[in-house]
């Protein structure tokens, strides 16, 4: 039961009212907050109820949901992205592939064309070949057909001078004859102990040329005076222990200056030029001897050493490539 506290005596008792059998709720409540009828009555905000563990559960999927439909969304975005990348780099690729292909072709057809012409080329290299070494065959064999015809002229050169020799640096005059040429033939075969007369002589001249001193060329009857002569000459001045004591002008009773004379066989142009060339390779390699005999040349570099004929340049190179 409720108790109230007890009130003023004074004051009048309230009216009476009905006695409260029921109660009654509206179930607007703001409405009825706002009804005057209830306006003195004090509402009571009950404490919103809790959502049951099927709603939380409801709510936890839906997050899920969400959160897997965003990752979805996102995954699908970079898949889309990456593949097309990929397909990108795919068409890319196959164009290159293309091209590679394209080019591989024209390499294959420029391979092929340059088979064919290296084919060719050896083809034409063994032909050639071939025809070097026919050619070094007719070569070698014009080489030896050479020499034997200079041989050959060399002896019929020979032949035709075999009884002549050469007196060289003698002095010249403008009005020289032939007496006065053989005179100096004479003057020579007297100093070398060789009498010698007109009628030893055939022929008697001087060399053509612009030189002061023009070589004298005399043709013997015979071979065996020319040679006889030559032999004396050289031993003369062999026994000579003073080179200035050699054949000379002086002994010759030739006025003027001393000079030495020198007396060789009468030798064509072509075995002066190589006897010149023997003579050059002697002092270059220390040869002691370098002579002509009967129209060939020789060599010897010691006494007692074999003598080497000199038949034309190809020995003197072929020697030179021994040293």
């Amino acid at each position: 039961m409720l108790q109230h506290s007890p009130r003023n005596k004074s004051q009048k008792p309230p009216p009476q009212t009905k006695p409260i059998d029921q109660t009654q709720s509206v179930p607007n409540i703001v409405q009825a907050v706002n009804d005057p009828e209830f306006s003195n009555v004090h509402v009571r905000h009950k404490r919103p109820r809790l959502d049951s563990a099927s709603d939380q559960l409801e709510d936890f999927k839906q997050e899920i949901k969400d959160m897997l439909l965003s990752w979805k969304c996102e995954q699908d975005e970079t898949i889309a992205k990456f593949m097309a990348e990929q397909k990108a780099l795919v068409t890319k690729l196959v164009s290159d592939m293309t091209d590679m292909k394209q080019q591989n072709l024209e390499i294959q057809k420029t391979n092929i064309g340059i088979e064919k012409s290296i084919a060719a080329i050896s083809d034409l290299y063994d032909d050639m070949k071939c025809q070097v070494k026919r050619l070094q065959g007719e070569c070698s064999d014009y080489k030896k057909l050479a020499e034997s015809l200079d041989k050959t002229v060399r002896d019929l050169q020979y032949k035709s001078r075999s009884s002549s020799l050469e007196i060289r640096n003698v002095p010249s005059n403008d009005k020289e004859s032939s007496t006065d040429l053989m005179k100096i033939v004479t003057a020579i075969g007297n100093t070398v102990d060789l009498p010698i007369s007109s009628n030893n002589v055939r022929d008697i001249y001087r060399n053509p040329g612009k030189s002061g001193n023009k070589s004298i060329v005399v043709e013997f009857a015979s071979v065996h005076t020319k040679s006889d002569l030559i032999s004396r000459v050289r031993s003369y001045n062999n026994k000579q222990p003073n080179k200035d004591n050699k054949l000379n002008t002086e002994l010759l009773g030739i006025s003027g200056q001393k000079r030495a004379i020198y007396i060789d066989e009468h030798l064509s142009n072509t075995t002066k030029r190589l006897f010149y060339l023997a003579r050059e390779y002697a002092k270059k390699h220390e040869f002691k001897f370098c002579w002509t005999s009967n129209g060939n040349i020789f060599l010897r570099k010691q006494p007692g050493l074999q003598q080497i004929l000199v038949k034309s340049e190809v020995t003197l190179n072929e020697l030179e490539e021994k040293n």
